[in-house]
């Protein structure tokens, strides 16, 4: 067919037949809405199979051909979907506009059905849909699922099945429909991908993973328990899945792959740290100072901090030493993650009641090549050297840093250096003597100097019973945590314990200034090795 004589065809279709074709429709269907659909339906089949060069000897045959054939297939359609209803115990009402209550009665049905159609598993919503609302056939559905037609014809019988019965449930929505939790999260190790933090910065994954936490859950389950459709809920479970934040259990079930801590496991922990905490902070205090006049035994140098500032930044150092003795050296970065990462995560859940004080927080800093900056911040808001510029461009900060401890001055620095120099100042890092000299304005360990200090100070009669009544306080820790995690936590479980304790970390040292030991308001606590 020429495009002229295609043209003109569609000119035929479209301004002779289109309103002759809708009356046929309004006549089956009776409805002006549905007969819309079906003339734009009949229409655009035409206009196809003629742009496909589809010459017909007789148009008007040709025309009606199409018309009837896709009113059957709209019939058919509608028959199926009229049949689930039947197979579910319902009843089509003869006249809904004589009799109100009864179309009132059917219309919450089709709401019911709507409803469990949105929350009954994929393995039998897709073939409910394909065969009832789509019209296919059964052979078609097996073909397409690569099954036996009689494993479709049994699934569209239990689907059915499942379908009568949630319906006939006083199916209720969980809390976390309408009240979400929220949960403050501490990760460790390398994070190339951004995850974990992607994954979690919205509510819908967060209330998913609280809701699987220690409970393992069906799509269904959580998608009942957000009153979220289970389309949509699978995909946000196969996201977290993908970010190995959930996973697969027995059953088809999901369950959350890491520990968040309950607001109860939180107070008993909080209690038992409080208490150890007012019997200990004197004895931390005496150490750090043993520990300072160790360090300037050594030549570790000291920048503007005065003799309480550091010590209080070994009050910090030995809490941290003393805590991570406990441990497996490098469990902070034990995972290995699809993403490259070496992350791990704990969640906290909000309304622990803790009245440990808050004075004081630590983070930590950025390493390179055998170079670190380790920060001890007194107050949030503070600078922080990891969080600022030097997050992208802390290997060229820290090599700046390492020829300003090693006693060069501007004059042997490249534009580069100078520029990360101003930087580093104008933040706090470096500072410079009344000759214009710069100086690293942080504790500064060269070469094995921390490595002797800590052998030295593990030395003292006054480490070593610290340092046991710590172990003591990490056993009770463990005891407690074991009673809110699950068995699927086991092969971490010395992680989570550990990082339960994180989200309590320097509570000894913060202590030191309730009890007035530290009675300065302090700045940052810093530390530069090389």
């Amino acid at each position: 067919m020429t495009g002229n004589e295609n043209n003109l065809y569609e000119h035929v279709l479209l301004g002779t037949y289109a309103e002759k074709i809708f009356y046929f429709c309004l006549k089956k269907t009776g409805s002006s809405h549905e007969a819309e659909d079906l003339t734009s339906d009949i229409l655009l089949n035409a206009v196809a199979a003629l742009k496909k060069g589809v010459v017909p000897k007789h148009f008007s045959g040709w025309v009606w051909r199409i018309a009837r054939n896709r009113y059957s297939a709209w019939a058919d359609k509608k028959h199926r979907r009229a049949q689930l209803e039947t197979d579910l115990g319902e009843q089509e009402p003869a006249d809904e506009s004589a009799d109100p209550e009864r179309a009132l009665i059917h219309g919450d049905e089709l709401r019911l059905l709507r409803q469990e159609l949105a929350f009954i598993s994929a393995d039998y919503r897709d073939i409910l849909l394909a065969y009832y609302m789509r019209g296919r056939k059964l052979r078609d559905i097996a073909r397409t699922l690569g099954v036996p037609e009689g494993t479709v014809t049994s699934r569209l019988y239990r689907a059915r099945k499942t379908l009568k019965e949630g319906m006939r449930m006083a199916r209720e929505f969980g809390k976390r429909s309408y009240d979400p939790e929220t949960i403050s999260f501490i990760a460790s190790g390398g994070q190339p991908s951004g995850l974990p933090w992607t994954a979690v910065e919205r509510k819908i994954p967060v209330n998913i993973l609280c809701a699987a936490h220690n409970n393992p859950c069906t799509v269904r389950e959580l998608a009942l328990e957000l009153g979220i459709a289970a389309p949509y809920m699978e995909e946000e479970v196969e996201l977290l899945l993908r970010a190995e934040l959930l996973k697969k259990v027995e059953g088809g079930k999901v369950l959350t792959g890491f520990f968040i801590i309950p607001r109860e496991c939180q107070d008993e922990i909080s209690e038992l740290v409080c208490a150890f905490t007012e019997r200990r902070a004197g004895e931390l205090w005496d150490l750090a100072g043993k520990a300072l006049r160790e360090a300037e035994a050594l030549g570790v140098t000291a920048g503007d901090y005065d003799g309480q500032d550091a010590q209080m930044f070994f009050a910090f150092y030995l809490e941290q030493l003393l805590e991570m003795s406990r441990f497996t050296k490098g469990i902070n970065t034990k995972f290995r993650r699809a993403d490259g990462g070496s992350w791990g995560i704990i969640g906290f859940e909000q309304g622990a009641s803790c009245r440990l004080p808050k004075s004081f927080f630590n983070n930590n800093g950025s390493e390179w090549d055998g170079m670190s900056w380790l920060g001890y911040q007194a107050m949030p808001g503070d600078p922080v050297f990891h969080e600022r510029r030097y997050r992208q461009d802390a290997p060229a900060a820290l090599l700046t840093l390492r020829s300003v401890a090693e006693g060069a001055g501007p004059e042997h620095f490249s534009e580069a250096d100078r520029e990360n120099l101003r930087a580093l100042t104008a933040d706090g890092f470096c500072a410079t003597d009344d000759t214009g000299r710069p100086y690293v304005n942080a504790l500064v360990f060269r070469g094995d100097m921390e490595a002797r200090l800590q052998e030295a100070l593990k030395a003292l009669p006054d480490y070593a019973r610290l340092s046991e009544a710590m172990g003591r306080l990490t056993d009770e820790a463990k005891d407690i945590v074991a009673r809110y995690s699950n068995p699927y936590l086991k092969d971490d479980f010395e992680y989570y314990v550990m990082m339960s304790l994180t989200g309590l970390r320097s509570t000894l040292s913060r202590r030191l200034k309730d009890a007035s030991l530290y009675p300065s308001s302090g700045a940052q606590f810093c530390a530069f090795r090389y």
